[in-house]
């Protein structure tokens, strides 16, 4: 079928310091930076293609209160993600959880009070395999 959805892009999330933003997705969280377009206020973190990547602009206005992305990550071990990015004085608002369906979740927010979540379901897609053909 001609003009489907192929992938989602990207996911871009509104920040305060564009540099300092820089330093947490990038340094903190170990995401690397797949385009830096600081000239347009424009920064896209994340693996290599074809995956999707995190994009970061900035207001110039810190955020007063929490915002959720609506992002969510996955990972390998949330237990030992969540130890590290402790220690690295990540605030989180979800510990790693154990939820009804299966896999663990944790939140946490970035410098901004951007709240983005993390999961730890490796049978995920095997239990749900979704139908391309719509």
């Amino acid at each position: 079928m001609k003009g489907k959805i192929t992938r989602i892009w990207l996911s871009m999330i509104k920040v305060s310091d564009l540099d300092r933003a820089v330093t947490f997705y990038h340094e903190t969280l170990g995401l690397p930076i797949a385009l830096d377009a600081r000239a347009f206020n424009h920064i896209e973190l994340g693996p290599p293609e074809p995956l999707a990547k995190i994009g970061i602009t900035s207001t110039g206005k810190p955020s007063k209160r929490k915002r959720r992305t609506g992002i969510v990550l996955d990972t390998d071990d949330i237990d030992a993600l969540y130890e590290r990015l402790k220690k690295k004085g990540v605030p989180f608002t979800l510990k790693p959880t154990k939820m009804p369906w299966g896999g663990i979740i944790a939140n946490f927010l970035d410098p901004d009070k951007n709240e983005i979540q993390v999961v730890q379901d490796p049978e995920h897609y095997k239990q749900h395999l979704p139908s391309y053909d719509a």
